[in-house]
């Protein structure tokens, strides 16, 4: 008998699932069996490239169980890797039988080994090239140094004026601060090919480069770092190479969360773990300019990450004097591949990110974006993983990897809010009127296409002021991109073409540079006022932010077949500026970007403490899933594709009082819907339940109301009726404000602490400041009670277009009226899922940890309607499901009472 000895290619080999907390480096000897069960769950998932939601109350060691299940199945891979390559033994097996002729085996066994090693092979040789380059470049520079030929570790070259100023020449400039600020010559396919000059010449005889040729004199000139880890050379290893080869990436877990303290919070917790100590698992933090810049002559003055960020570029450019380059970006390698490695050894969050690079005198920023690669585990915000083109700034691949998305409860609304733009009349006057100025000053100058597609953009800014200014105050109007278009009388305009013009030409980069020179040779004169013009172009909004709104706007008119697109058309009365004139593009389908993540990743995990309704969310982020299926603990929302795990608190029940009031203390009916909140005689009744209920709670109470505006009528009402001051007498007042919170917070939790303190009552509104990753914890949050339920208004054209759109996806008639009764089932269900989110979001506030107790106040009777009940957590209801009906005031606060009399251990 005859053996084969090439086959074809078998799967991968399945991992087991550790069955142990020590088999998971757990730091803890005896985790939750919650925690175990989400580690397994959490490897298993990773394992099969599935789709999963993962859903673990507030206090149960979440973040913990991440690090440990996603990092194990790291370590394991990564063996699985190193056992599994095929070697030159494992593929020359034959056996004893084989009667082929020699040179047929030998033949057979090169094949296979060419094969089986090929990826392998390439994995290798670009490692050891980037190793060799590596090695070769700290050698080359620290003979440079020893020479003198470099400069200090700030990156100055020790040149003399003659020999700077042809070194500008060489690299394209002519010593004129103009120079930097003119457009490059700008050629947009095909259809311009007929402008290119035949000769290689541009119209003025000097030699048109090709794009290639370009970025690298762009980059030899300064115009980017040398070591951008965005790059993609592929140049040799050879010492002298201007371009580094790029690090070859790893396999990672890639974990996005919504701010950098919850960032700061999961690096903090991997330090506690085995892998930071034993693994020497490598992880980086990314953030913005803003958080990592730590050059205070580009952070000074600026107003938004757009300002920094432009600053930051400019101080990169060519046209750059000597004295502004930035100090922080230096010309050696060797002090960025230092950062890197000392960001490797150890592992740091944003803060101390840096803290190293002031002390190395080395950019933060951009060492952190060059450890991308390298790195085991990358913790970014949302709006990084979210957005295809920051993720290509920062030069992060997600193919392959595992992506975590944690306090994933509002996903689905970020992404929607990151890729919908908003550009008001007043930011096209500003931008309609600088780009006429830049091209008056520089139209002789420019090259190429530029002279075409600037007249092209002021066009169209002047085509949308001018249909701008024609909108009457009170219009809100929805339209298609297509229909805008026309209406604005811009349908003869490429938009598509403006677009990418912007992108390709960077002239939005340009336009800043242009605007701040104008403002400071205004200001270097003595005693001049900014001239008419000036003053008039840049009191609008800030030129980066302006620019970067319109390049988003563009791009989004750019896409008009997308699906799912809105334009609104809105104009409103503002006592500043008269009436405000406003065009949002809205992008009601979040599958598109979502996709992208999906479709690239090995794994994808949505984790939170509340991601209770689930099903809109699977529904709207992969829209062809099927419905879910409920089974006790694995829901499984697609037999292929997607999963939820929902657990229950580690507290037991008993430490949870949980009541729906449906009566205030007078029998009046509490329910707070929109056409209630005007009722004096309501809003005075849920003061006199609150009242009542301060009086039998100790410690900290926290009521969260719908709305701002809702919360300063009661409380007015409230003060008025004496209510405010018969609480204070027990527990002080304190109310959270649209503008500020954190004072408020401070004296809140001062109060409850102080020594022989009666508590406090602070009041503080869903979705606002207070009622996401605050920690109500103990004393600070005895009891949360909810007044009213906060649906958001359906007069909001976003909300209504939005439960359109989910209504037609099933195809059912695509119309959301703003009357709840007459909403398709589809819409009404996406509207009740959005409120109670939020609302179990607030409340997952209060209970912390296991030895916590706290009772939970639900003061509207519409929470015990079955189709709200069934969307509260399920530890708060418990298995048994909620009561059906609402509890008369007095039988409620008896329940409240006997519970905090009670002993918790």
């Amino acid at each position: 008998m005859v053996t084969q000895v090439l086959e074809k290619a078998t799967p991968e080999e399945r991992l087991p699932t550790p069955q142990t907390a020590s088999e998971f480096s757990f730091p803890i000897a005896t985790p939750y069996p919650i925690q175990l069960d989400f580690m397994q769950r959490l490897f298993e998932t990773i394992e099969r490239r599935e789709f999963a939601i993962f859903e673990s109350p507030t206090g149960t060691g979440k973040s913990l169980s991440i690090i440990c299940g996603a990092l194990t199945w790291l370590k394991h891979d990564s063996e699985r890797k190193a056992r599994t390559a095929p070697t030159a033994a494992s593929s020359t097996a034959v056996t004893d039988d084989d009667q082929r002729p020699d040179w047929v085996v030998a033949y057979e066994k090169k094949q296979q080994l060419d094969a089986g090693n090929a990826a392998g092979s390439d994995e290798n040789d670009a490692q050891q090239k980037y190793l060799r380059w590596v090695a070769n470049t700290r050698r080359r520079e620290a003979a440079e140094r020893k020479k003198g030929l470099m400069a200090s570790r700030r990156g100055v070259p020790t040149t003399s004026k003659a020999e700077s100023n042809k070194r500008k020449t060489d690299e394209g400039g002519n010593g004129s601060d103009d120079e930097a600020v003119v457009v490059e010559a700008y050629y947009s396919g095909d259809e311009d090919a007929q402008q290119k000059p035949s000769n290689g010449l541009d119209d003025d005889g000097q030699v048109h480069y090709s794009a290639e040729v370009r970025k690298l004199l762009e980059r030899r000139a300064g115009n980017r770092p040398l070591y951008d880890s965005s790059d993609d050379s592929d140049n040799d290893d050879s010492s002298d190479s201007a371009v580094p080869p790029k690090e070859p990436s790893i396999t990672k877990v890639i974990y996005a969360s919504r701010t950098h303290s919850q960032l700061q919070q999961f690096v903090n917790e991997i330090k506690r773990t085995q892998f930071a100590s034993a693994d020497k698992v490598k992880c980086v933090t990314l953030g913005s300019r803003m958080q990592l810049c730590v050059n205070e002559r580009a952070r000074q003055g600026a107003q938004s990450v757009h300002a920094i960020n432009e600053r930051c570029l400019e101080m990169q450019t060519t046209g750059s004097k000597k004295s502004a380059r930035c100090g922080y970006l230096p010309l050696q390698h060797t002090l960025m591949l230092d950062f890197k490695d000392a960001t490797g050894s150890a592992i740091m969050d944003i803060e101390e990110l840096a803290k190293e690079g002031r002390r190395r005198c080395t950019c933060p920023y951009y060492g952190a974006r060059a450890s991308v690669n390298g790195a085991h585990v990358v913790a970014l915000p949302y709006n990084t993983l979210l957005s295809r083109s920051a993720r290509q700034a920062m030069g992060i691949s997600l193919a392959g990897n595992v992506v975590v998305i944690d306090e994933a409860h509002n996903l689905v609304d970020t992404i929607l809010a990151i890729h919908s733009i908003s550009l008001d009349l007043r930011t096209v006057k500003a931008l309609q009127e600088m780009v006429q100025m830049y091209f008056t000053k520089y139209w002789r100058r420019l090259k190429g296409s530029n002279v075409t597609y600037i007249r092209q953009t002021t066009a169209l800014l002047k085509a949308l002021s001018k249909f701008m200014q024609t909108i009457a105050d009170g219009t809100t109007r929805v339209v298609s991109v297509n229909e805008f278009l026309t209406m604005a009388h811009a349908d003869h305009i490429n938009v598509y073409k403006i677009d990418r013009y912007l992108r390709e030409s960077k002239l939005g980069r340009k336009l800043n540079m242009f605007s701040d020179r104008l403002v400071q040779k205004d200001s270097d004169v003595p005693s001049k006022r900014p001239t008419a013009t000036v003053r008039e172009t840049v009191a609008g909004p800030a030129p980066a932010t302006a620019v970067a709104a319109f390049e988003a706007f563009m791009e989004c008119l750019g896409k008009p077949d997308r699906t799912g697109s809105r334009l609104i058309i809105r104009a409103t009365s503002s006592s500043k500026s008269g009436v405000e004139v406003e065009l949002k593009y809205l992008q009601l389908d979040p599958s598109e970007a979502f996709g992208e993540i999906c479709s690239e990743a090995r794994a994808v995990v949505l984790a939170g403490g509340t991601m209770k309704p689930a099903n809109d969310v699977v529904e709207q982020l992969l829209p062809s899933q099927s419905e879910p299926q409920s089974t006790p603990l694995d829901l499984k929302l697609d037999p292929a594709n997607a999963r939820l795990f929902a657990w229950s608190h580690v507290v037991d029940r008993s430490h949870i009082c949980s009541v729906v009031v449906g009566s205030g203390p007078t029998g009046a009916a509490l329910r707070f819907a929109h056409g209630d909140q005007g009722d004096p005689a309501k809003l005075r009744e849920a003061g006199l339940a609150l009242a009542a209920l301060c009086q039998v709670t100790p410690g900290g109470v926290v009521a969260f109301f719908p709305s701002y505006a809702l919360l300063d009528r009661m409380h007015r009402n409230w003060t008025s009726a004496g209510i405010v001051d018969r609480i204070s007498k027990r527990k002080p007042v304190f109310v959270e404000s649209s503008t500020s919170s954190g004072d408020v917070l401070e004296l809140y939790s001062a109060r409850v602490k102080a020594a022989g303190s009666t508590g406090a009552l602070l009041l503080s509104v869903v979705g606002g400041r207070l009622s996401e990753g605050i920690n109500f914890s103990d004393e600070l949050g005895r009891a949360v009670v909810m007044v009213g339920v906060p649906f958001p208004s359906l007069a909001s054209p976003e909300l209504a277009e939005r439960l359109a759109y989910y209504e037609g996806m099933a195809g059912a008639p695509s119309a959301a009226s703003g009357v709840i009764g007459s909403m398709g089932p589809r819409a009404r269900e996406l509207y009740e899922s959005l409120c109670m989110r939020a609302v179990n979001q607030s409340i997952g506030r209060a209970i912390r940890h296991r030895n916590d107790y706290a009772a939970i106040v639900l003061l509207d009777a519409r929470y015990a309607e079955p189709r709200i009940a069934r969307k509260l957590p399920t530890w708060i209801v418990g298995s048994a499901g909620p009561t059906a009906t609402a509890s008369a005031f007095g039988p409620a606060l008896a329940q409240v009472a006997s519970f905090f009399k009670r002993e918790f251990a």
